[in-house]
């Protein structure tokens, strides 16, 4: 893919998915960890872009993503025909955090889990530690559910950054 990042973003239906790999991912995700710098990653199937095209608001949250991966086979298969961007795989959410996972594990990157509840995260951080010994969960919060103001936003990512 492109060194340049802006260049992977492509319009399908109004929301700029990225035409990318897990690999171009995992590198951009860890180079902004080893500068500090923030970088927002979703992944998003047939479902988030159409609400995306029924919702302007939900469209703009879409497009404000840094990466927004093709999680579904029909989003990549949409990329391919109306850009021809020769996209071999999807890039899965969840197979993207193992990867994450796997890269933090091996280079000594703490991760924080966000989102879901404190019902899954427990499991899911004693999982990920035992599947991927070095990794290092920092923190864990679970998602507060619906909007979050921008005073919300900063201080979750307050609390990400001090863990």
């Amino acid at each position: 893919m492109s060194s340049d990042p802006a260049s992977t973003k492509r319009n399908l239906l109004g929301i700029r998915i990225d035409a990318t790999t897990y690999d171009d991912v995992v590198e951009r995700v860890f180079a902004a960890a080893r500068t500090a710098t923030g970088l927002s990653v979703s992944a998003t199937a047939v479902h988030g872009v159409m609400e995306g095209v029924h919702d302007a608001a939900h469209a703009a949250r879409l497009n404000a993503f840094d990466i927004l991966t093709p999680d579904g086979q029909p989003v990549r298969w949409a990329l391919n025909w109306l850009h021809r961007t020769g996209l071999r795989d999807r890039v899965y959410g969840p197979e993207l955090m193992l990867r994450c996972c796997a890269r933090a594990a091996a280079e000594g990157f703490p991760i924080y889990l966000y989102g879901s509840t404190a019902e899954v995260l427990r499991p899911l951080a004693a999982n990920l530690e035992q599947r991927f010994p070095g990794l290092k969960v920092a923190g864990m919060s679970q998602s507060r559910f619906g909007t979050i103001s921008p005073g919300a936003q900063e201080e979750i990512a307050a609390q990400i950054r001090a863990s």
